[in-house]
């Protein structure tokens, strides 16, 4: 009997040390970004940078890499991560450095380029070889957290009568103002009628909005009830706009060349959509 006492409380011991094993989250191990391979080759040469590059707002690390292809072919590869995809997205669209998919001369060397998740990657090689771009795709798929396409958050924008092309990121200034807080921007169109709606990226304190709002032309609209928690502004040349920051605290904007009615419909539509969002 005394056994079978200490035999159960040995195994209730082991029973628990092991539940709360399995609950404890699983530690992934760090990455080491020196050994990342192209294919089948280890960098012939690695650097890492971390200080600040005033050129490029939101850059924390620059990753250079080098990779001995073949006698007289090396391809190079520079690697800018950014706080968050964001960024990177706003400066791979933005800054005019980069052309997407299609491949650049740039002297003796053939630059293409990426945008993945915070990252922007930019391979240089010999002008006369032309790298498989799966090969390259795969490479990217080497860094951590890889996720193609844009941001999650663009899907919480309302999909119909999307202006293909018309994706944009503001953060320095929105709608002609300065702004602390980065926004994604969607433009429509339904036959003559144009409209935009932005959201901002994550939320957004009430002091960095109200004092982005404070500095639109605001107007007194009619044809509709005005709403306390609304600013209803001129956004130049004919066109109106509506904004608010809605309880959680991400921001909607609506702006266009609509009657205030028409406005209005169409603010609450993306606003209750931008409130559901995941993302």
């Amino acid at each position: 009997m005394r056994f079978s006492s200490r035999f159960f409380k040995m195994a209730l011991v082991a029973s628990v040390v092991a539940l709360v094993a399995g609950c404890q989250k699983k530690v992934e191990k760090p990455i080491d970004y020196s050994s990342i391979q192209y294919k089948y080759l280890r960098p012939a040469s690695f650097n890492a940078d971390s200080s600040k590059n005033a050129e490029i707002p939101s850059l924390e690390r620059r990753y250079d890499y080098r990779y001995a292809i073949m006698l007289g072919d090396t391809l190079s590869v520079t690697v800018l991560e950014f706080e968050s995809d964001v960024y990177a997205l706003d400066y791979y669209m933005n800054s005019g450095h980069f052309q997407g998919s299609i491949p650049i001369l740039r002297g003796n060397f053939l630059e293409q380029s990426f945008r993945a998740d915070k990252r922007i990657f930019i391979f240089r090689h010999d002008s006369y070889r032309r790298y498989e771009r799966a090969d390259l795709e795969n490479y990217v798929r080497k860094f951590p957290g890889y996720h193609g396409g844009f941001p999650q958050a663009f899907l919480s924008l309302p999909f119909e009568h999307r202006e293909q092309g018309r994706s944009s990121i503001q953060t320095k200034f929105f709608l002609g103002v300065k702004s602390t807080f980065p926004v994604l921007v969607q433009s429509y169109r339904d036959g003559n009628l144009r409209w935009n709606v932005a959201r901002s990226w994550d939320q957004v304190e009430s002091e960095a909005y109200e004092k982005w709002a404070s500095s639109l032309k605001q107007v007194t609209p009619n044809e509709i009830v005005t709403a306390n928690d609304c600013v209803y502004f001129e956004a130049g040349e004919g066109s109106y706009g509506i904004a608010s920051r809605l309880s959680g605290g991400r921001v909607a904007v609506v702006w266009g060349y609509m009657s205030w009615p028409d406005l209005e419909r169409t603010f609450f539509t993306a606003s209750d959509r931008i409130f559901e969002a995941r993302f």
